[in-house]
Parts: structure tokens; C-alpha cells; sequence
């Protein structure tokens, strides 16, 4: 599993995918999207508490992950966390369900950019403008915790590479994997400030919580906002890294400051995976 320990490079209705496009050229948004614009995007809230540790283990191992950056309606700039999952386009990440459509903000997310391995402005291996976006109804419509995530189908980057060829990928698992999980994000609020990835590792739980049925629990990780949509990975038995779900939330409420929770990939995830990865 990515670790510090080991460093490697309620039933749901299924699902029907929502596309919808990115509603500019993909010219016009990467150049949307200048390193000023970028240090203006912002997370939802604040939150003064440290949270997560700096990935201190080389970037060639996480270079799939990245900051996903976009345009809620009305003209303010967010940003989160995606990573590149392994499909047959070489062109889909997965992020948080909330990161591409919120009913509080008003709905679609807009101008949505992918840059992996993003340092401190630097964007080693270019961007990507997101092509389709493909969320399960069950979080456009009711916005279930359950279904917190996203699959983004991206074009390709300044030199017209697909995002896998050019970042590597790691395989989504649609079935639970048991033991230790490792989160990583970009954490935006502060004593954060988006500029560096973060990271936390360690035993899961299942989250005893009816806002987040069949969760999973990571303690202790405080990452705040800018880490949603982040990847969980977890090692398989016969030890093969696989992204097992997203950073969803983190509770505030008395005796779950200290917790991240994470949507896990399940049959909905699934078909939303099947569906971007078909897309040219």
C-alpha cells in the first residue's frame, strides 16, 4: 500500500451516468486557469486545525495524484483533489461526487482542470481539461454520501497525451478491501494552503453514521477542505495497490474531529467507471 510503511509507485438503484461538457474549449480553460488563478481558488470553509502529514516519499509513486481545479456557479474558483484510475481511454480520474455537482452552490461545477503532481504551482506533467463529468443519481439528486463520487473523462494534455500515459494510473477495486488505508489530498484551508500534497495512513473503520452508509472511517486524519475527492488506496492480498474510494468529509461534531470519512466503490462506482472509460 502507499504508505509510510511501504512506498510503491441501504441499496442503491443503479446508476445512469450524467454527462455533461465542459461548456468552453479546452484552450479556452487551460488558459482560464493562469498560476494567479489558480492561488485564487478556495476551499468551502475554514478551519484552523492541523491535519495530515506532507507526503515525504518522492513524487514518482503519487505522480497520478493531483489538484482538480473549477468554477462553481457564480464566478468563485475551488479547487480539490482527484487521481488517475486505470481505464481503457488512459483519460479518467475519480474525485468526490461534491467536487463536480453541489445543490448549494447551484449544481454543475464549471471549467474543471486536472494538474497531477502539482507542487507549489508547478504542473510537472501539464493538464487536462475535463471532457464529461459521470456521477450517480443517487448524489445529483439526493446528494447520498453513499454515492460521494465522480468519474472525470479529460482530454489530453498541451502535447495531446492522454493523462495515464503520461502519469501512470492505479486500478480501481470495487469490492472492499480489508486492512490499512492510505488518504491522500491537497488541503486547502488552513494551516494549509493547497500548495503541497498531505497524506494519512492507518486502520479503518466502518462509519457508524446514517449520513454515510457503508464508509469507511480514517483515524487520526484532520486534512480539511481542497483534500476532497482524494484517493484511498489500500493493498490488496495478493499485494497490489488499488484506489478503494474518496475522500468524502470530515465530521466537526464532538468526538469525530479527528476522523476523515471515505466514499468506497461499490456496483454504482463501477458502471460510472465503465461509462467514462468508454468515452473518447
Amino acid at each position: 500500500m502507499i504508505s509510510a510503511l511501504s512506498v510503491v509507485a441501504a441499496a442503491l438503484v443503479a446508476a445512469t451516468p450524467v454527462t455533461t461538457p465542459a461548456g468552453a474549449s479546452q484552450d479556452e480553460i487551460r488558459a482560464y486557469w493562469t498560476p494567479e488563478a489558480m492561488a485564487e481558488a478556495v476551499a468551502a470553509s475554514d478551519d484552523p486545525h492541523p491535519d495530515g502529514v506532507s507526503w515525504t516519499y518522492g513524487t514518482e509513486s503519487v505522480r497520478n495524484v493531483g489538484r482538480l481545479f473549477m468554477e462553481i456557479p457564480g464566478g468563485k474558483k475551488a479547487t480539490c483533489t482527484a487521481a488517475v484510475v486505470e481505464a481503457a481511454n488512459r483519460s479518467v480520474i475519480a474525485t468526490a461526487g461534491h467536487c463536480v455537482h453541489l445543490q448549494a452552490v447551484g449544481g454543475w461545477m464549471k471549467k474543471l482542470l486536472f494538474a497531477p503532481a502539482y507542487d507549489k504551482g508547478t504542473r510537472p506533467y501539464g493538464t487536462y481539461v475535463a471532457k464529461s463529468v459521470a456521477i450517480a443519481p443517487a448524489w445529483s439528486e439526493r446528494e447520498d454520501h453513499k454515492a460521494d463520487f465522480a468519474f472525470v473523462t479529460l482530454g489530453p494534455d498541451e502535447q495531446g497525451r492522454s493523462v495515464q500515459n503520461v502519469t501512470g494510473g492505479r486500478p480501481a477495486s470495487f469490492a472492499p478491501v480489508p486492512g490499512e488505508k492510505t488518504a491522500l489530498g491537497y488541503p486547502f484551508v488552513k494551516p494549509y494552503d493547497g500548495e503541497t500534497l498531505q497524506y494519512c495512513s492507518g486502520p479503518t473503520t466502518p462509519v457508524n453514521d446514517n449520513r454515510l452508509v457503508g464508509g469507511e472511517q480514517l483515524t487520526p486524519c484532520r486534512m480539511t477542505n481542497g483534500a476532497s475527492g482524494g484517493p484511498w488506496y489500500a493493498r490488496t492480498a495478493d499485494g497490489k495497490d488499488v484506489q478503494v474510494g474518496v475522500t468524502s468529509a470530515r465530521p466537526k461534531e464532538p468526538g469525530l474531529e479527528n476522523v476523515a470519512w471515505g466514499a468506497m466503490f461499490e456496483g454504482t462506482a463501477r458502471e460510472l467507471h465503465q461509462h467514462a472509460e468508454q468515452l473518447k
